[in-house]
């Protein structure tokens, strides 16, 4: 990191930018995401440097500000035709839709993903773009999808080890367990990330804690695992000091907050409802539910509806089954009737399908789609006559006003 810094180039070129990040993601992360947000207003940067600050972010946890980057990248290396580093990109721009529940851009950017890197043999990608389907089949309740896929995931990745895709495994893990309100199972997954035995556990990972905090916070039921999990979001907070990550601060003051005791925990929640949580999504709604749950076992029932209720309805708008049921259930104890959200058609088709959907909604022929996603335009049209029955549709026109209904 010394030796990049004493080189004679812009402190904004992309690829000093990605070796702060990943040299030292929490001791710098102000300076990343500084100067992300100063390329991200300047604009005018290259395909591959997209990609590299794109990257960057991800590696900083800044997985808000990677979209946009990453976004970039994968239209101009499609059509650059650079396949291996398109898949390497789509794996990263699915791990940030993860975390802002972006179905529309993930399950496509995950589909094209695995199947790029199985067609170019790209173990370390196929790994990660496993993962991330299972944790977007986690977060809508697939539990059967997820368990398979991060079984294949964990399969691969043991033969060809790397160290934050079995994090990334463990955590994902976890995020099923809490899916499946299996508390004991989440805790016993996530905390390999943490553990610090000798030997070392090979999924443990300083830098992903900052992510596993908070599903490590959630999964800690009892007394154990509460003083296990608290002892290492302490300790996880003096190491990050004061990190510029926004998603960095908002998992440790959830967690700070749901391992609070009685005495301290109003003001943890305060202090953690005071962060902008605008583009974490899911975040926000897991920490109003937990404030609406704390209240309520409490019996302080009109205390914690409102709460509920924003949680219930932000997990219901986002797709997140699971813990929209959980709302549902918190409510119903505080006295309140629970709405079930409502599938949408959209639902029905499968990631390629959607990603297909989309660009013939942008007006492109079979043919631009097919060159677009390398598939032959007899593919392309097969797939939009599986589509349009699915969607209740008989034009391609229909599918530009479908998309924005929902």
């Amino acid at each position: 990191m010394a030796a990049a810094e004493r080189l004679p180039v812009s402190e904004l070129h992309p690829d000093l930018v990605y070796t702060l990040a990943a040299a030292a993601a929490l001791e710098r992360a102000a300076t990343v995401l500084d100067r992300l947000e100063r390329l991200e207003r300047q604009g005018g940067y290259d395909v591959q440097a997209a990609a590299t600050l794109g990257t960057a972010a991800t590696m900083a946890n800044a997985y808000d500000r990677a979209t946009g980057f990453l976004r970039h990248a994968a239209a101009g290396l499609r059509g650059q035709c650079r396949l291996g580093l398109l898949a390497q990109t789509l794996v990263s721009l699915a791990f940030s839709t993860v975390h802002t529940v972006d179905w529309e851009t993930g399950l496509p950017a995950v589909a094209e993903a695995m199947r790029l890197a199985e067609e170019n043999a790209q173990p370390r990608w196929l790994t990660g773009a496993r993962i991330a389907k299972a944790q977007f089949a986690a977060l809508h309740g697939d539990l059967d999808t997820a368990l398979a896929v991060i079984g294949e995931a964990e399969r691969q990745g043991l033969s060809a080890a790397h160290p934050s895709n079995l994090a990334f495994i463990q955590i994902t893990r976890g995020l099923i367990g809490l899916a499946a309100g299996d508390h004991a199972e989440a805790f016993h997954c996530v905390w390999r990330v943490f553990d610090p035995v000798d030997p070392v556990d090979p999924a443990h990972h300083p830098f992903l804690r900052t992510i596993a905090i908070a599903e490590l916070a959630e999964a800690a039921t009892g007394a154990e695992q509460r003083a296990l999990a608290k002892a290492a979001s302490e300790r996880l907070a003096a190491s990050a000091g004061a990190s510029g990550a926004q998603l960095t601060r908002i998992n440790l003051a959830f967690a700070h907050a749901l391992l609070a005791d009685d005495e301290h925990a109003e003001e943890h929640f305060r202090a953690a409802l005071d962060l902008d949580m605008s583009r974490a999504p899911f975040a926000r709604a897991r920490l109003m539910l937990a404030h609406g749950a704390w209240p309520r076992r409490r019996r302080r029932v009109m205390e914690a509806r409102t709460p509920l209720r924003i949680a219930r309805e932000s997990f219901a708008s986002l797709g997140v089954e699971p813990w929209a049921e959980r709302a549902c259930r918190e409510l119903r104890s505080a006295g309140e009737g629970g709405k079930r959200r409502r599938r949408t058609d959209w639902d029905l088709l499968s990631p390629q399908e959607l990603q297909i959907a989309q660009r013939a909604a942008d007006g492109l022929s079979n043919k631009g789609r097919g060159q677009q996603l390398y598939l032959s335009p007899r593919t392309i049209g097969a797939h939009l006559y599986r589509i349009f029955p699915k969607l209740g549709i008989t034009s391609r026109g229909q599918l530009r006003d479908g998309l924005a209904a929902n």
